[in-house]
């Protein structure tokens, strides 16, 4: 008898259907954790694929025996693990991991230098300087004479009053 092929994420929902569809759990209302197929060499019988270490089976063994050797007559597993697959992306993998370790880049795009700049951008000073608690000083007279005024105005009075 030929199999149908399925992927593992098929041939695992078609055990777990085939599972919660018996009287004994339906009646017990239990759930059965079931597994991903492992992908095995095929044996005596041509199945290409294994499950093991169902959930929550206990009480239920004879019951997954069944349903596993009827499943397992009438599908395969569609694909097995391509060594050469697996080791061109695990080559991939420790490329991009070597080049994330050099490059520490900010997740937003900026550079690792960014910090050292102003995050607000380059601000000019004023012509006069300010104080942040409102005392403004102007800057003295071009001439040098000292007629401009270079006094210090004070903050105006509290208007809520002391």
């Amino acid at each position: 008898m030929l199999r149908k092929t399925l992927n593992a994420s098929r041939l695992q929902a078609e055990v777990q259907r085939r599972l919660h569809k018996l009287q004994e759990v339906v009646e017990d209302g239990v759930k059965i954790g079931v597994p991903r197929p492992q992908w095995q060499t095929p044996g005596r019988d041509g199945c290409n694929w294994t499950m093991r270490h169902f959930g929550n089976a206990a009480g239920f063994e004879a019951s997954i025996e069944r349903v596993l050797a009827q499943v397992r007559a009438e599908y395969n597993l569609a694909s097995a693990p391509d060594e050469t697959q697996a080791e061109a992306s695990d080559a991939i993998n420790d490329e991009t991991r070597e080049e994330n370790r050099h490059e520490n880049r900010d997740p937003f795009g900026g550079t690792q230098r960014a910090a050292a700049a102003n995050p607000f951008g380059d601000a000019k000073a004023a012509a006069g300087k300010v104080d942040p608690f409102g005392a403004i000083k102007k800057p003295a007279d071009e001439a040098g004479d000292g007629s401009g005024d270079n006094a210090v105005k004070k903050r105006p009075a509290n208007p809520f009053g002391d």
